[in-house]
């Protein structure tokens, strides 16, 4: 069967790369004794689909793995939080019926992270959401582009010493940390970058955006309507 597995990604992990990453689930599964199901092939391998990158020195109370296993969910959370490294623990576990393709799926995420002084630009700060465009300037490989970010902001709301950001993520991704930067720079405010927190992600269903975890209760409950 199919589980999803809903993590952290904080303290010292959030400095993990996505490949260190997948090692550090792998070596976890197996103290759990997990049987996780493996590829095909010459070379076999734990087939852990973690989902879309976070950049380093962000945390996360929304990131998601799946696997195929015979472990009951309500086990499987149990045993893998006795084992997990500090940083990864769970959160909760999902059984849909389908392979939810995470990585694939998900097209936002909602991040927050720590600010002084946008409380008196607020209605400026906010109002980026409203543009029609935004160039900013994006660092890629030693290359400084131009790009046009307004489609790809979603929402921007100050609050007493936070700033909460909405931005595309997955195949099209505006990197949050770069973001918050730019608009403190802009507005002439401050931000901690060491403070920011993705903390949902979103899928596109019928031109609306849906919380990952309500998208994968529905799968779960296509599921239990299957097995009735």
């Amino acid at each position: 069967m199919i589980l999803v597995l809903k993590h952290y990604k904080r303290g010292n992990m959030k400095y993990i790369s996505h490949i260190d990453l997948l090692r550090h689930f792998t070596r976890t599964f197996r103290r759990a004794g997990f049987e996780i199901e493996y590829s095909g092939g010459f070379n076999p391998h734990m087939q852990v689909n973690l989902g879309t990158p976070l950049p380093l020195g962000i945390s996360s109370s929304a990131e998601y793995l799946t696997v195929r296993t015979d472990v009951p969910k309500e086990e499987f959370l149990e045993e893998y939080n006795r084992v997990a490294p500090a940083g990864l623990e769970g959160i909760r576990v999902f059984q849909p019926l389908t392979n939810p393709n995470v990585a694939g799926r998900t097209v936002a995420a909602d991040y927050s992270v720590a600010q002084s002084g946008a409380e008196e630009k607020r209605r400026e700060v906010e109002g980026v959401v409203n543009l029609l465009s935004l160039p900013m300037q994006i660092e890629k490989k030693g290359e400084t582009t131009v790009k046009d970010v307004a489609p790809l902001i979603n929402a921007i709301k100050v609050y007493p010493g936070r700033l909460n950001v909405s931005l595309a993520a997955g195949n099209v991704t505006l990197r949050p940390d770069k973001f918050v930067e730019f608009l403190a720079g802009k507005f002439d405010f401050e931000v901690k970058t060491t403070d920011l927190w993705k903390y949902e992600q979103y899928v596109r269903e019928n031109g609306v955006l849906l919380e990952m975890d309500r998208f994968l209760e529905k799968l779960e409950k296509s599921n239990e309507e299957t097995k009735v």
